[in-house]
């Protein structure tokens, strides 16, 4: 199949016309990387002979441009990896941060089909790949790719990768990245399961404090003073925002974390609602076993009893205790609400049983 370019040359009404390829200007292009470009002309379109020699050279240059394209050259050196051995990971957890993705993350992994990665030098976490929530542009996440995937180089392909990235969800790039890598790639987006685990977000903003003091220590300003600032920053927004418009600051800060609608929201423009499975840290911790049914068929797996591996939990001592901002239980109101209607709006999306049900509230 040659890059043909839509141009008949010769004659006559009633006479049969012959279409040029590309490789009759660039000899040197290759049928395979032509291929792509093969588009069929229509059956009477013929130039008169005064402009069909520009419109040859114009389109045939334009076939061999688009061949010779950087993220062209890109794709091609990833296309190189043996995806059948080593296939993309199919599974994402994008979120919450605090809200229980490293004990689901440490229970799955247990689970014979599905790929536990490994660590590389270099990477700061086991769990958290952290590779699709960059600024970096597309072709320079091509370039990273093939390490990305060293990850999970040591499994059999027939088990299932995962990349459990909490902070996916709220930043926004990630969603997009995902897509137009993945599509680069040929791979088809509809296979693809996403799980987010949220809570109330009150609680998790002061969990992710504490986590904060004991792992690295806090800021120099005071808890209430850093979270009112990220407040008023999303309320400056608010003011100048259009109905439907999504709060897509590449921040991912301690406030917007707990807009679960919002972010969750903008993953649904980006892929179909039926391949998530949003799920609470309440209904984790009420029935594991179940919740993990419920998990392992969502992703495709077989059907294991599991019980969760508590990870990332920890008993802090009253003096890592922190009052709850003034203000941010009243700011979090309509997202709480927001969430729930977004839930009655999707509820395949949900995990919501009659014995355990949807439910923020520990």
């Amino acid at each position: 199949s040659s890059c043909y370019i839509g141009i008949r040359l010769g004659g006559n009404q009633g006479k049969q016309s012959e279409i040029l390829p590309c490789q009759s200007a660039f000899p040197g292009i290759s049928d395979r990387s032509c291929s792509a470009w093969n588009t069929q002309p229509q059956p009477h379109w013929q130039p008169k002979a005064s402009a069909m020699k520009g419109l040859v050279l114009l389109l045939a240059y334009t076939c061999f441009a688009a061949t010779r394209h950087p993220l062209t050259n890109l794709v091609r050196a990833a296309n190189k990896l043996d995806l059948s051995k080593n296939p993309l990971p199919k599974l994402f957890i994008i979120g919450e941060q605090k809200c229980g993705t490293s004990s689901l993350f440490s229970t799955l992994s247990d689970h014979l089909e599905v790929c536990e990665n490994r660590l590389l030098d270099g990477d700061r976490s086991l769990k958290e790949l952290e590779f699709f929530d960059s600024d970096a542009s597309v072709p320079e996440l091509l370039r990273e790719f093939p390490r990305y995937l060293q990850h999970f180089s040591q499994c059999p392909a027939t088990q299932l990768r995962m990349d459990a990235t909490p902070q996916y969800l709220s930043r926004n790039m990630t969603a997009q990245n995902i897509q137009e890598i993945y599509q680069s790639l040929g791979q088809d987006l509809s296979e693809l399961r996403f799980i987010i685990m949220v809570r109330e977000p009150v609680n998790r903003v002061l969990s992710y404090y504490r986590h904060r003091v004991r792992k690295h220590g806090w800021f120099n300003e005071s808890l209430s003073e850093y979270v009112k600032e990220r407040m008023d920053k999303y309320n400056d927004w608010l003011q100048t925002s259009s109905p439907g418009e999504f709060y897509t600051s590449k921040s991912s800060g301690i406030v917007k974390r707990g807009l679960y609608a919002n972010s969750i929201g903008y993953w649904f423009t980006k892929f179909d609602p039926s391949q998530f499975m949003i799920l609470s840290l309440k209904q984790l911790l009420t029935d594991t076993p179940k919740v993990m049914d419920a998990v392992h068929n969502f992703i495709g797996v077989s059907p294991r009893r599991a019980e969760m591996h508590a990870a990332n939990v920890h008993h802090d001592s009253n003096t890592m205790e922190a009052p709850v901002p003034e203000g941010l239980e009243e700011f979090y109101e309509p997202h709480i609400k927001a969430l729930f209607e977004l839930k009655n709006k999707y509820p395949g999306s949900f995990y919501d049983v009659p014995e355990n049900p949807f439910s923020l509230e520990i």
